[in-house]
């Protein structure tokens, strides 16, 4: 069931655990652990038929509410950290499948929306080479196709299978076999990014234009994901406000604020993505540690003798600014400890031209062989 905005009460009793040794009661008491909540701002609480309740900072989660703290359940802690690691900026596609080129590996990365990965060896471009240019970081889109394409800035060489993503740098083959020994290995070409026959053919077979294309040296804060393939927007957003919620996301992970401002869900309309492609953060590292909502535990105990405690559960409140737990025990607020971060004051213009223009993905322009200009 998903509430968002109103907590239905939760009125159950939790009975301790008993258990008999040698004519003797002992009883086993949670309330330990229940403490240990208290140091913590995120947290499941899972019972023994899988039913999970989770706390977010715009809305409440249950599922299962008859089942939640039955007799038996185990409580899984998270904390800041926690809610921190692996974090990325991700951008959705509703295309079956999108590209991964590590430049660092020499390896393409082709992610299918049902989890599976095919892996390609590759060459990409070397910057020691006469007219040539090493392969830029970015998310790109695929925006050209020709099966034979013909260089115009190299002696009309055949590229074969030719696809493009950063302006005229794209995936292609040549012919012969004698390029085959940089596969996987090392930088080779002059900025293409050159295949096998067969890998380049299938690629471009099952790779249509706007296919995202994620090319990066073993770290980005962005990374990408599939959203439903029939997914529309009811009303879809302009260009410009394309480029400033993708600059907004970026920025917002960027200073720790991934779980305290609004964030906004992409499916990237290719279009939007310049040839030079838009910035992954290649440069600046992601946080490890993001700012959370500051959350009140709210605890009542009633004890009637030494041996037993009997708890109650009420309600869960929800408010638009934090979330309220009322579990056993007394009233104590407790704070989130993390880092400090310098929140910077930008405009709509001043945030695209940061967080979403990729001045790294604009190449050089080598005119023909031959060509005075």
């Amino acid at each position: 069931m998903l509430n968002n905005g109103e907590s239905d009460n939760i009125n159950e009793k939790v009975e301790p655990k008993k258990k008999t040794c040698n004519g003797k009661l002992i009883i086993f008491s949670v309330y330990p652990i229940l403490l240990l909540l208290l140091s913590l701002a995120g947290y499941t609480i899972k019972s023994n038929d899988s039913s999970v309740v989770y706390i977010y900072k715009t809305n409440f989660i249950e599922v299962k509410k008859d089942s939640f703290l039955s007799e038996r359940y185990t409580i899984n802690i998270l904390s800041d950290e926690d809610l921190s690691a692996r974090l990325k900026d991700t951008v959705y596609t509703t295309l079956d499948c999108w590209l991964e080129l590590r430049i660092d590996q020499q390896m393409l990365y082709q992610h299918w929306r049902n989890g599976k990965v095919t892996t390609y060896p590759v060459s990409t471009g070397n910057k020691y080479l006469s007219r040539s240019v090493e392969s830029r970081p970015g998310l790109f889109a695929i925006n050209y196709k020709n099966p034979h394409h013909l260089s115009s800035q190299y002696n009309n060489a055949d590229m074969y299978h030719f696809m493009t993503f950063n302006q005229g740098i794209g995936f292609h083959s040549l012919d012969g076999t004698g390029y085959y020994y940089a596969l996987g290995k090392t930088p080779s070409s002059h900025g293409c990014i050159r295949m096998r026959h067969e890998d380049a053919a299938k690629l471009f077979r099952e790779c249509p234009l706007g296919t995202l294309v994620l090319a990066h040296s073993g770290y980005t804060a962005r990374t990408v994901g599939f959203a439903p393939k029939d997914f529309e927007y009811e009303q879809k957003p302009s260009k410009e406000e394309f480029k400033i919620m993708l600059a907004k996301n970026l920025y917002n992970i960027l200073s720790g604020n991934y779980y305290t401002k609004e964030r906004y869900y992409i499916v990237i309309d290719p279009s939007v993505i310049p040839t030079s492609g838009v910035y992954i953060s290649y440069d600046k590292k992601i946080p490890e540690r993001q700012k959370l909502p500051k959350t009140t535990y709210r605890i009542n105990s009633t004890y009637i003798d030494r041996l037993k405690v009997n708890k109650e559960y009420t309600d869960v409140i929800y408010t638009d600014n934090q979330e309220y737990l009322s579990i056993v025990g007394e009233l104590e607020d407790f704070e989130n400890e993390t880092e400090d971060y310098e929140d910077e004051q930008y405009t709509d213009e001043e945030l695209i031209k940061k967080y979403f223009r990729n001045p790294i993905g604009i190449l050089p322009y080598f005119p023909p062989n031959g060509s005075t200009n």
